[in-house]
């Protein structure tokens, strides 16, 4: 094997390990949840920080399944538009959406990198029920725009690539 194949091989695994630990993730919000709706109806009790960290796992959630979801193609897209294309203007449309959105998801990622990096330099915390780091939070939105930018060019790449459909085949 190539060291080409072993290194798509090795995202392909980060991007399948990504939705499986959002797959967990979401089930483990539906849990607090149930268990945070258990307690204030049927204990008369509170629990702080639920909410807190519901959200901060509906953000890992997001950014580790999205390269995965835009690898099996099922992005929302606007198929009134794009199915109404010749196959050759929907691959160059397709291509250059995807150079696009591999430029914007690298700044991104710089630009959360940077700032996860200061917050976690100076030790900033968010001001809530539960004071956390504020990196916990930010960390995770440089890693899946990096893996969502490296999917955007693959995507692109491929397109680039595809040969276009013999006319009058569709389109």
């Amino acid at each position: 094997m190539t060291a080409g194949k072993k290194i798509i091989r090795v995202f392909d695994w980060l991007l399948d390990a990504g939705a499986a630990l959002s797959g967990a993730l979401l089930v483990a919000v539906m849990l607090l949840t149930s268990i945070k709706v258990f307690f204030r109806y049927g204990l008369r009790e509170g629990l702080l920080g639920v909410d807190q960290i519901s959200g901060t796992l509906l953000v890992y959630i997001a950014f580790l399944g999205a390269a995965w979801v835009l690898r099996r193609e099922e992005h929302v897209t606007i198929d009134l538009l794009v199915t109404r294309l010749k196959p050759a203007t929907r691959r160059w449309l397709t291509c250059a959406n995807s150079v696009v959105g591999a430029l914007i998801c690298l700044v991104v990622a710089w630009y959360g990198t940077v700032e996860a990096v200061t917050s976690w330099q100076r030790g900033i915390l968010i001001p809530a029920e539960i004071e956390i780091p504020r990196v916990i939070n930010l960390g995770v939105i440089p890693l899946g725009c990096f893996l969502l930018s490296l999917q955007f060019m693959r995507r692109a790449r491929r397109a680039y690539d595809t040969a276009p459909e013999p006319a009058g085949s569709g389109g």
